[in-house]
């Protein structure tokens, strides 16, 4: 549980000045001990998500120098959706892009056959070929890989 903060009244290097109703309401939550745990819960959980947004940051800024060019690793709802519908990785974060599988090709230097197999599952790609692919659609190559419970050979 968390509370939005109140507006104070006046902020120094010394002191922050708050209205008589924002500290009594802040006061009895602090003085509450089950909305006290909730808050330092909260606060905690809080700090685990900065931690992990500080490892993705790094993930991102190391990825972009080796590769020099800008890495997308959010996931847009498209690529999510179309592999909620059973769409390989490539072929979603292709679609996405509105690339064909020619224009994926040319980019990546992977032929088209090659492309079409790994995205209808008749082939695997190697990782060199899917570090190919990664690369011309700008993702990390982790976000092409699909989970094998879900798509068995």
């Amino acid at each position: 549980m968390s509370f939005p903060l109140p507006k104070p009244k006046s902020i120094t290097d010394r002191e922050v000045v708050l209205s008589r109703t924002d500290w009594d309401r802040i006061s009895a939550i602090l003085e509450n001990p089950e909305l006290a745990n909730e808050i330092a819960e909260d606060a905690d959980d809080l700090a685990a998500v900065e931690a992990v947004r500080a490892e993705d940051a790094a993930f991102v800024a190391r990825l972009e120098s080796e590769r020099g060019v800008p890495i997308e690793v959010t996931i847009p709802v498209e690529v999510i959706e179309a592999k909620l519908d059973g769409a390989h990785p490539i072929k979603a974060w292709r679609e996405h892009r509105g690339w064909t599988q020619l224009y994926l090709s040319s980019k990546s230097g992977v032929g088209r056959d090659l492309i079409a197999q790994i995205e209808t599952r008749r082939k695997n790609g190697s990782v060199e070929t899917l570090d190919r692919i990664a690369r011309a659609l700008n993702v990390p190559m982790e976000a092409l890989l699909e989970d094998k419970e879900n798509h068995p050979r």
